[in-house]
């Protein structure tokens, strides 16, 4: 959201705008025909500039809310607010990696503080769009329509390079529910977070800045990580003992410098100026996602947005260029300066951007109609933390303080998403004394570094494309062979439109699905247990992959995903399909019915209903299943799983989409992240005892430890 909410009437049973002051506002709302006035009022508001830039249009506003959004630093703090000294995780940064650790743990009942040195959240532009892997994180949290229902769905690209149209048709899309591409600011993202973090009675602490950080090497220490901050507003400082720490703190990060993590990659020449506006331009796609570049004059990126603005990205070249590098004003702080984007002595003025921008897009002009909604300068870089784990695991960066990147792809604050939907339970599960974190959260370093080095290589890839660089992919140390998996071919830049148009089918070819979160490596770690390629496997799904989310029924009244029985942050899902419970394979769910889940099996040895999550996929109606699930044999599993309905036709059900043998059945182990952990056949019960004991600690031993 770029401005503040139009007034609007609801008299006629859908929103129209009025031009009478909405109801909330009025006097008259707030008291009873004799005078006595309502126990609620209104919380404090503002009214703040979106953009640091005007025009003759005027500046534009949005309406702020401080007293709900801003933290302990707005006005006056809750009486009930008293922070903790000592925490199990102390949170330092309140961007969307921060904010997304502090909603997780905070499901999981976690003791923690987070702490940011702004006064508020953003209150617009930086992030623009949520891929749909992030959005079926954010439904598992429960917060996904709230990020849906804001901007519109990218559902056509077009490519225009040097006047000829290299690509126009349907955007990229997947087989999850949301299909693509999602329009939404990094603003508004951040509010609903903020929302779910008051819900569950949290704060983040404003004005608040990290001095130093102590780990005890003492083994004995319950909270070996000592930290000091001061609060900017008021002077006062502070020490807080905590387990673990999280450096969330952006591509500036003070942890990462504290915790000695080289941040590798390089910063390029390349600058994006971006400019959020209402336009009128001749341009035919400008409601579409749009790439237009030129050999000569760079390119830009064209985005609807919400409200009836558009956002452009245009390439600043040459002398622009070289201007906007010499009249950055910033020092450089300390070491970790090194990873910062932003330029905020811009060096370039919105008129001069329009003017390049109008030369990148000739024959078509564009036209700024309105007031600004958002301008910013960004300088491209490439840089992934050479770790994002201290050896003795007690502190872990993640989103900008573990990665920066170019705009292409969108995976800022996806990665962010991603990064806390990975780290998160892990944390969380060893805090409760329920896994071993010396084998634990190793993974969470060696599965999310190596995805941020694809990142790096295929944004970066594309952006020199896009811009037509002549520039070699960021040198990255620490992933030994590992970097060369993601390797990518860059453009020859011949300004042959074979060549142009052969690169683009070869890149997306690679990586359409990793452009909208759906795919990435595949990580060889305790939690992703590769089946004999020797013998048949129980699924065609390779382990550290995407579970899919099919459509099933819950029903004989209700369908929906297969997502919407594994909700939730801290479960393992326990996928048992078992096609019609008939012939063959009902000897063998009953099997795992009578030993996996009996009294003696991993189900109980691990945890119980607080670790598992059992969902039984059978393949028939709702009716159906009554027939053949009553029998003794059968009484764990009905009484412990989910039960959905596997009811579509073959080319499209359940049992299709994960490679399921009707004859045998399968039993799936589906991470706490949504990823396939393992897969095993339902009478082999050493395999998932196995695969638990490697990382999960036995539920007595578990209750002792955690006392």
């Amino acid at each position: 959201m770029a401005r503040s909410l139009t007034s609007y009437t609801w008299q006629n049973g859908f929103a129209e705008p009025v031009d009478t002051a909405p109801p909330w506002t009025r006097s008259s709302h707030h008291v009873t025909e004799d005078g006595q006035r309502s126990n609620y009022t209104l919380p404090e508001q503002g009214i703040r500039p979106t953009s640091s830039v005007s025009n003759e249009y005027g500046t534009s506003t949005l309406r702020s809310w401080p007293s709900l959004y801003n933290g302990t630093a707005a006005y006056e703090t809750p009486p009930s607010w008293k922070p903790p000294q000592e925490v199990d995780v102390l949170i330092c940064g309140a961007g969307p990696f921060g904010l997304e650790m502090a909603l997780n743990l905070a499901r999981f009942n976690v003791k923690f503080r987070i702490v940011d040195k702004a006064e508020g959240p953003s209150h617009s532009g930086r992030a623009d769009a949520i891929q749909p892997r992030a959005l079926e994180y954010l439904h598992a949290w429960g917060i996904s329509n709230e990020a849906t229902e804001v901007g519109p769905l990218l559902n056509k690209t077009i490519l225009y390079r040097n006047g000829v149209k290299l690509f126009h048709g349907h955007s990229s899309t997947c087989d999850s529910r949301y299909k693509g591409i999602h329009i939404i600011t990094q603003s508004q993202v951040e509010k609903i977070y903020i929302r779910d973090l008051l819900r569950h009675d949290v704060l983040v602490e404003r004005n608040t800045v990290v001095d130093s950080l102590d780990i005890s090497k003492d083994p004995a220490s319950d909270n070996p990580a000592t930290v000091k901050i001061t609060n900017l507003r008021t002077g006062e400082c502070d020490v807080v003992r905590a387990k673990y720490v999280i450096g969330a703190d952006g591509a500036g990060s003070r942890i990462r410098e504290l915790i000695g993590a080289p941040f590798d990659g390089l910063a390029t020449d390349c600058y994006w100026a971006i400019i959020e506006c209402e336009a009128a331009t001749d341009y035919p796609h400008i409601l579409d996602f749009s790439i237009v570049t030129s050999s000569k004059c760079g390119g830009t990126i064209i985005l609807p947005r919400e409200q009836g603005l558009t956002r452009f990205y245009v390439h600043i070249t040459g002398a622009d260029a070289a201007r906007i590098t010499a009249t950055r004003k910033r020092s450089r702080e300390n070491n970790s300066a090194v990873g910062e984007t932003e330029v905020y002595d811009h060096g370039i003025t919105p008129d001069e951007v329009m003017q390049r921008l109008n030369e990148i897009m000739s024959p078509w002009k564009v036209n700024v109609t309105g007031q600004i909604a958002w301008f910013a300068v960004w300088r491209v870089n490439e840089r992934v933390a050479r770790h994002f784990s201290s050896p003795d695991q007690r502190v872990h960066i993640g989103g900008d303080a573990a990665h920066v990147h170019s705009v292409l792809g969108a995976f800022g604050l996806n990665s962010s998403i991603y990064d806390a939907a990975n780290l998160s339970w892990k944390l969380a599960l060893s805090l409760q004394g329920n896994a071993k974190p010396e084998v634990l959260l190793p993974t969470y370093d060696a599965e999310r570094r190596l995805f941020a080095n694809r990142v790096i290589r295929a944004s970066g890839a594309y952006l020199r494309f896009i811009c037509n660089l002549d520039l070699p992919l960021a040198s990255l140390r620490g992933l030994d062979s590992e970097l060369e998996t993601h390797d990518e071919a860059l453009p020859l830049l011949d300004g042959s439109k074979e060549a142009d148009a052969d690169w683009l089918r070869s890149f997306f070819s690679r990586n359409a699905m990793f452009l909208i979160g759906v795919d990435g490596p595949v990580v060889d770690t305790i939690l992703n247990k590769t089946a004999d390629t020797m013998m048949q496997r129980p699924t065609s799904l390779l382990s550290g992959v995407r579970a899919p989310d099919p459509r099933v029924c819950f029903g004989i009244d209700r369908t929906s995903y297969l997502y919407d029985a594994m909700l939730g942050v801290g479960k393992f899902h326990i996928l048992v399909f078992a096609s019609d419970l008939q012939g063959p394979v009902r000897q063998r769910i009953a099997h795992f019915s009578t030993h996996g889940l009996g009294p003696s099996g991993f189900f109980h040895r691990f945890g119980g209903r607080k670790a598992f999550n059992v969902v039984l996929v059978f393949k028939g109606r709702p009716r159906e299943v009554q027939e053949t699930i009553g029998d003794a044999d059968l009484d764990n599993i009905r009484s412990l799983a989910t039960l959905v309905y596997d009811d579509r036709a073959p080319d499209e059900d359940a049992h299709y989409y994960y490679g399921i043998n009707h004859a045998r059945g399968a039993v799936m182990v589906v991470r706490p992240d949504l990823v396939v952990g393992m897969s095993t056949w339902p009478e082999d019960q050493r395999e998932l005892d196995e695969y638990f004991a490697a990382f999960l600690l036995e539920a007595e031993t578990a209750s002792k430890e955690h006392d």
